[in-house]
């Protein structure tokens, strides 16, 4: 019975021209427009450093570390950042008057950024406080570990200059801290990144659209299954067996595309790649399947809301403006953690991007964790269905 509904769910899918253009030719256009408007952003930002300005206060003058990093990112003719030391309200008139791309301010010794768009430039800025942020928290855990040592072992003298001392070391890539980043690394790739998220979440299609002809009040079909002898667990897993290859083939054409086509660069960790891609596939049958059971209204409005809850995700995620996933985790970091698409993102990024594997196994268990969720919700809504006649 498995493999009698794996074909004809097969055949039942490829046969949908509406289901085949927004699974596999949908994402593929989407891939070749973003690279056609996209291509050359970089390449003509490369041609000036960032404007932005730094509030000149006593919180940022006792900061050090953001100070040296500052002044190191502000030299030479491959500087990043052409940064103005100015108060607080001339940041702001600055900003108001489009003479800078934003500015920092300090609080409690932390940053606090403030631009008026999402854009490239607002990006590269975001990008380089972030990793400075990372950076000095290294700096403060070591030299802090180093402190612990010393005064157990009763030396109280010279604290300030073992700090200063731990805190170069690490800042210049001594203790074990190497910088692991690509240097092709591509602002535009969460663009990319979201455009994979989308990809994985759109296999909800595949299987509201196989629950919608196993259920009795939506197809002639589902009611002839519905009182059929057949055992419905060898007529779902088939079915979703099926949409699970479909989806692997369109997500194989896509990746073909990005990275033959496009020179899309995805890093050296193929089989981690592989993982999340599973993983956000997955996560996305399941959302089919949840949208299914519990929408009561027919097929074109499942598909309707499936679509629009996947493109709002992708929004969120980062697809419609490369800040907007940081501007998120900041303001409203519940979303993302219950946004699918970002954790199918964040996945990919950190796999590019990081030498640690935390935050990608943070991502899988979210991932894995939605998929359950899902998965249990549909379960409870099916049990529950009766019919009163079919």
């Amino acid at each position: 019975m498995f493999k009698h509904n794996y074909i004809y769910s097969l055949r039942l899918m490829l046969r949908n021209k509406q289901l085949v253009f927004w699974t596999m030719a949908f994402p593929l256009i989407m891939a070749m427009l973003f690279n056609m408007a996209l291509s050359n952003v970089e390449s003509s930002e490369k041609t000036e450093p960032v404007r932005i300005a730094v509030v000149n206060d006593d919180n940022f003058k006792n900061n050090q570390i953001y100070k040296e990093a500052f002044n190191e990112l502000s030299k030479g003719d491959d500087r990043v950042f052409d940064i103005k030391y100015t108060d607080a309200d001339n940041a702001k008139k600055l900003l108001s008057d489009e003479e800078i791309t934003g500015y920092i301010a300090f609080k409690n010794f932390k940053p606090e950024i403030t631009i008026n768009r999402n854009g490239i430039k607002e990006t590269i800025m975001t990008y380089v406080v972030n990793e400075i942020t990372c950076q000095s928290n290294v700096m403060i855990k070591l030299a802090f570990n180093k402190l612990s040592d010393e005064i157990s072992n009763g030396n109280y003298n010279n604290i300030q200059k073992i700090f200063e001392e731990q805190s170069q070391k690490a800042f210049n890539g001594e203790d074990g801290i190497k910088t692991v980043t690509p240097k092709n690394m591509s602002f535009v790739m969460i663009e990319y990144y979201s455009l994979i998220a989308m990809s994985c979440m759109y296999s909800g299609l595949f299987t509201l659209t196989l629950m919608n002809y196993l259920m009795a009040n939506i197809s002639a079909v589902g009611k002839r299954s519905t009182v059929s002898s057949a055992r419905k667990s060898g007529m779902i897993f088939g079915s979703f067996g099926a949409a699970f290859t479909i989806q692997l083939f369109g997500l194989l054409l896509l990746y073909l595309l990005l990275i033959f086509g496009i020179r899309a660069d995805f890093g050296s960790n193929v089989p981690y790649v592989i993982l999340i891609s599973l993983l956000g596939s997955a996560a996305g049958l399941s959302l089919g399947t949840a949208i299914a059971v519990l929408v009561k209204k027919s097929e074109n409005a499942k598909f309707t809301v499936l679509i629009a809850v996947v493109m709002a995700g992708c929004f969120l995620s980062g697809m419609m403006g490369i800040t907007m996933k940081n501007v998120i985790d900041k303001n409203a970091p519940v979303l993302n953690k219950i946004n699918p698409e970002a954790m199918i993102t964040d996945g990919l990024y950190s796999i590019y991007y990081y030498n640690s594997n935390e935050r990608f196994i943070v991502d899988a268990v979210s991932l894995v964790i939605f998929s359950a969720v899902m998965l249990l919700i549909s379960l409870r809504g099916l049990r529950r269905q009766r019919y009163d006649s079919i």
